[in-house]
């Protein structure tokens, strides 16, 4: 088990950060093999359909994935200060607040049809993006559930299960998207529907994984009722994640609504280049959670200096990745694209998704100071700057919606990008340096001089 409130060995973190990055990468694989085994399967249509309800599908990741992390932040910050007794009762009122929004979610299968209208999906595709939404909300519920017990299982320095659980995952999903479609014949809903199995069937096996720790079972047993402190200080945070990511996804949903409407060569190219984007964007989010966990333990045990040092080191090595990225670009962007798409692919297809994927790897290094940034800050304990950052990235998306896309067509598409990361980008690092400072100044009495 890592403790990181002191300094460790580059071995000891690097042993750290690569199972997080391997799960992150094969978790994300699924995305651009689901859309090839949709295109070579069925058609390019279904990989329309796939990217069309791509604004839906981020904004249940959202209000699962960012709440449950936003919770488990919580939980690390009592990692930091030693207290177990209140580390279970916000543990345990996690569960349930996660367990209530899973119930939601099912619910909101029974009603896909104004989903369907808001994001502005032809009429010709909702018979089967119907069946494809109703998968992803009753599974919306196994991706909060999953992405809790993870993040707090690596908040006790063990990255490597559930890292191993979550890459088994990912190749279940692959191995039965391919069955569902390509041998059962199952349409697009496939895609979901084996994400809503797989998960659930990791969910469990992380939860045994709990109960076989002696520091899990204190966290399952006795059971705790959360004082209202407790409650307030879980939905503050989770909440705050969970909003900027909705936020985020309504902007791209805003973005979408205008990709919808070009052709479906255009729709399949972008689908593509996206499930490319965030393919490659997994190492980048490796050391993002790894500064969550970091600032949010050490902020708890009062040490600001270590919270910085392991930022800082965070963010060197990201964009170190986000170099290479950049420099390989003209080999692996344009071979990605075409291996996905497959032979016999219409070039309007594959300009569709270069020119959109061009622009994404050179704009990475924005996403790496805004992930690093604004979990640095949640782990700090100020959560309306996430409300903040989210609105900033809501509103360049529905800029370029409204302004720049009916002005310059598809190119602003491509350029939204570069706008929607870097805006909120340096405002996250300049909010970051401020509130540091501030952290410096309250433990120790002085001033920091940061970039010494």
């Amino acid at each position: 088990m890592i403790r990181f409130t002191e300094k460790i060995s580059g071995k000891k973190l690097g042993l750290f950060l690569l199972p997080l990055m391997l799960s992150a990468v094969f978790q994300q694989i699924y995305e651009p093999v689901s859309a090839a085994v949709a295109g070579r399967y069925l058609n390019e249509e279904a990989v329309a359909v796939i990217g069309a309800c791509s604004g839906w599908s981020g904004v249940v990741e959202s209000l699962f994935v960012h709440m449950t992390t936003g919770f488990s932040i919580c939980i690390n910050r009592q990692a930091g200060l030693k207290d177990s007794g209140k580390m279970r009762s916000v543990f345990q009122t996690a569960v349930k607040i996660t367990l209530f929004l899973t119930f939601g979610s099912m619910l909101l299968a029974l009603f896909t049809e104004p989903f369907m209208g808001l994001a502005n999906i032809p009429e010709w595709m909702r018979p089967e993006a119907r069946r494809y939404l109703v998968w992803l909300f009753l599974g919306g519920g196994f991706w909060g559930i999953q992405n809790l017990l993870a993040c707090v299982i690596q908040g006790k320095g063990e990255s490597t299960f559930p890292s191993v659980v979550m890459i088994a995952s990912a190749v279940a999903q692959t191995a039965m998207s391919v069955v569902l479609l390509g041998m059962l014949g199952v349409g697009v809903e496939g895609v979901s529907l084996a994400v809503f199995i797989s998960q659930g069937i990791s969910s469990l096996l992380l939860f045994l994984y709990l109960c076989l720790r002696d520091w899990g079972r204190e966290l399952i047993c006795p059971l705790a009722g959360g004082t209202p402190g407790i409650w307030r200080d879980i939905l503050e945070s989770g909440t705050a994640k969970s909003m900027m990511g909705i936020m985020t996804n309504i902007g791209y949903m805003a973005v979408q609504r205008c990709v919808n409407l070009y052709s479906v060569d255009v729709i399949a190219g972008y689908t593509y280049a996206m499930s490319l984007m965030n393919l490659f964007m997994q190492p980048l989010c490796a050391y993002a959670i790894a500064a969550n966990i970091m600032s949010a333990q050490n902020v708890g045990s009062g040490s600001p200096e270590m919270a910085f040092y392991y930022n800082r080191k965070m963010t060197v090595h990201s964009l170190y990745w986000c170099a290479g990225y950049v420099l390989l670009a003209p080999v692996w962007v344009p071979s990605l694209m075409r291996l996905l798409a497959g032979p016999g692919v219409s070039p309007g297809l594959l300009q569709a998704g270069n020119s959109w994927l061009y622009v994404a790897v050179a704009s990475y290094p924005f996403l790496v100071v805004l992930m690093i940034g604004r979990n640095a800050l949640q782990g700090m304990g100020y959560y309306k700057v996430l409300l903040l950052l989210g609105f900033l990235e809501m509103a360049a998306r529905f800029f370029s919606a409204w302004v720049l896309v009916p002005l310059m067509g598809y190119t602003a598409v491509c350029l939204n990008t570069a706008l929607v990361w870097g805006l909120p980008g340096l405002t996250a690092l300049w909010l970051y340096r401020k509130r540091m400072k501030e952290a410096w100044r309250d433990a120790y009495g002085e001033e920091r001089v940061f970039g010494r």
